[in-house]
């Protein structure tokens, strides 16, 4: 356009700085090649290896120190000086909350069942369940009840008595 939208939007110049021209000095930049890399030294990078560390120095307290087992575990569980009352641990019958004194002597009946517990919300109760015993298990006492009943009920197998085999098709469903 000639130079008409710098007449209108810039600023007056002056008549001088118009007629002189100022060179610009180019300059050529040159991309170092791989060869001169290569042949460049490179620094000394000198290892040293780190001090020792001292003994890492434990501080055990009375309250920390390991619970003989041989007596078994529900006994080493009674002597446990670190458990606090909503402390949850899970034994042979399932998983229970505990809510004795924990300065006292502790007794199995410090140990209320988690489903009866105030101190444990219902999620976790849920979750808990889900964790110990799979969908629709039954406790071990009604497992046992219930393989009792079967062989009550179930009829001696005589040689003489013809058995029908029937094959039922199998799913197999795998998640």
């Amino acid at each position: 356009m000639g130079g008409l939208f710098e007449a209108l939007f810039s600023p007056a110049r002056p008549a001088v700085e118009q007629q002189q021209a100022v060179p610009v000095p180019q300059f050529e930049r040159r991309l170092p090649s791989i060869r001169r890399e290569a042949s460049r030294p490179r620094p000394k990078i000198r290892y040293a290896a780190l001090p020792k560390s001292e003994p890492l120095q434990l501080h055990i307290a009375e309250r920390q120190t390991p619970i003989s087992m041989s007596s078994g575990p529900m006994n080493a569980l009674l002597k446990d000086p670190t458990l606090r009352p909503g402390d949850i641990v899970v034994l042979k019958d399932g998983a229970r909350v505990f809510t004795g004194n924990e300065d006292k002597t502790h007794t199995v009946r410090d140990f209320e069942p988690v489903s009866r517990s105030a101190s444990v919300d219902r999620k976790t109760k849920a979750l808990l369940s889900m964790m110990i015993a799979p969908m629709g298990a039954l406790p071990p006492d009604e497992v046992r009840k219930f393989m009792a009943r079967l062989k009550k009920n179930t009829p001696a197998s005589d040689q003489n008595s013809d058995a029908q085999v029937q094959t039922v098709s199998m799913r197999i469903i795998t998640p």
